[in-house]
């Protein structure tokens, strides 16, 4: 049986990965900072779906302590496939507005791990699927959250990167999701305003990005590409 490694796993998206893959009958190591009874009750979710889950906890920008991580999952599951980088930081501040602890935080938490992480995949693991967590809105010049979309456009463009470095046996994607889940204290008004602004006229379901992990993993010759999950947002 497969085993998916999973950031930011016990919360929001990572949390519904984490949830769809042990359904699919893989094992699950979800990657957590500070949600520790909430990757309890994920992990317990998990364990009912009739597979091993497994928590780490760990501070992403720690970034010099990931190799000695990777080290501990392997060596808890033998049979890797799939690493799923979601876990993010959203400091919301202008470029004028944004401190440089910000920015590095961003940089840390949003590439920096991604980029280790996946460095280390590839020297130790050598087969499987990288899927990177993005967002729409990289495609747009939007600098009301700089330091995070700064670090997920940079993720992006490591994708592609890794997509070639890492080919013909680990396959490297993206999924920039758009208006899918309400963020926790986000007025509700506020997200029905924002849906006027999807050409779909609505928000979409977290099932439109299962779907779309679902196509990443199961389409064995697609590699370096980004969904753009988002109604079509990021092309008005």
């Amino acid at each position: 049986m497969s085993t998916a490694i999973i950031t930011g796993g016990a919360v929001r998206l990572g949390k519904e990965f984490a949830l769809h893959l042990a359904k699919e009958g893989y094992n699950v190591a979800i990657l957590y900072n500070s949600s520790k009874r909430e990757a309890e009750d994920t992990l317990a979710e998990i364990k009912g779906l009739g597979v091993t889950g497994k928590g780490y906890q760990f501070e992403l920008r720690n970034v010099e302590g990931i190799p000695s991580l990777m080290n501990e999952i392997l060596h808890d599951f033998k049979d890797v496939s799939i690493l799923i980088n979601s876990a993010s930081i959203f400091p919301k501040a202008s470029i004028a507005e944004t401190e440089i602890k910000d920015m590095y935080e961003a940089m840390d938490v949003n590439l920096f791990a991604p980029f280790i992480l996946m460095r280390e995949y590839y020297r130790k693991v050598k087969k499987g699927n990288i899927i990177n967590i993005l967002d729409e809105r990289i495609a747009t010049n939007s600098p009301t959250r700089a330091a995070y979309l700064l670090s997920k456009s940079a993720l992006e463009r490591l994708t592609y990167m890794a997509a070639i470095e890492f080919a013909p046996d680990i396959r490297v994607n993206g999924i920039a999701p758009g208006l899918i889940l309400q963020k926790e204290g986000v007025d509700t008004k506020y997200f029905a305003k924002r849906s006027k602004d999807v050409p779909m006229g609505r928000s979409g379901g977290v099932d439109s990005l299962l779907t779309g992990i679902d196509y990443l993993l199961n389409n064995q010759f697609v590699t370096g590409e980004v969904l753009y999950i988002d109604g079509g947002e990021s092309k008005g």
